[in-house]
């Protein structure tokens, strides 16, 4: 059994031997690029996210001109985006993409951004602004690899989010219809259907425009809406918006 004078003794050279263990990495001013990349890459492979971010941000901040700083900064927007810090891996992202324009993992960083937009989606009722950069990161991705691939999610994550913007339009519409404001529901839903022809919101969008002319005394314009629905949507049939 060892003495407690001689576990002390241990212990002070246990911390002599391994200074690094606790010492800040600001202050380990010897670091190479390789290995703080490595340190970074260990640590996010751990999923330690926050230790991640600290190398990779030495990295850059150390060697700006490093052949490793592209990949340092792709890597550090997915250490702040895993560790749930969406600003700063958004900006990290927009980073990425301003420095490195031409770099082959372009199409992964979008496809991570659209995906970091997409987990801040709102609700129809709320602010779609995050719904629309979600889309143009998407967009983006398709015109720089339409057929790479991340193109077939991206493509379905389009269509999920305009519907999202669809319905969102077919909310505003119920609002003015609450509130008796019959012309502006018409001119909402009439440029919404035009805008989102394709999506699942369509007949809901349809309908509302039959109601809000009906509601203004157009009777046979809205049946004429009416009849549009039950031909394109016979399963929509009657129901409510």
């Amino acid at each position: 059994m060892l003495r407690p004078c001689n576990v002390l003794a241990l212990f002070l050279a246990a911390s002599v031997l391994f200074p690094a263990c606790s010492e800040k990495l600001s202050r380990r001013t010897g670091l190479a690029d390789r290995e703080l990349f490595s340190g970074g890459e260990q640590n996010l492979a751990r999923k330690k996210h926050g230790n991640a971010v600290e190398y990779f941000r030495g990295l850059l901040e150390r060697y700006p001109n490093s052949p490793l700083a592209p990949r340092a900064q792709l890597m550090l927007a997915d250490a702040y985006m895993e560790n749930g810090d969406e600003a700063e891996a958004e900006v990290a992202f927009d980073d990425f993409l301003r420095l490195y324009p031409a770099n082959d993992n372009v199409p992964y960083a979008l496809s991570r951004k659209g995906e970091l937009l997409f987990r801040q989606v709102r609700d129809p009722r709320r602010d779609q602004t995050k719904t629309r950069e979600a889309i143009r990161a998407y967009t983006l991705l398709l015109e720089k690899s339409p057929s790479g691939p991340y193109a077939t999610s991206a493509s379905a994550r389009i269509t999920e989010l305009r519907n999202r913007l669809a319905e969102h339009e077919a909310q505003v519409v119920k609002h003015y219809l609450a509130r008796k404001q019959y012309p502006s529901a018409e001119t909402r839903a009439t440029r919404a259907i035009a805008e989102y022809p394709g999506t699942q919101a369509l007949p809901s969008l349809l309908a509302l425009l039959a109601e809000s002319l009906e509601r203004e005394g157009k009777p046979a314009e809205a049946a004429e809406v009416r009849k549009s629905l039950s031909e394109k949507f016979p399963e929509f049939g009657a129901k409510n918006p």
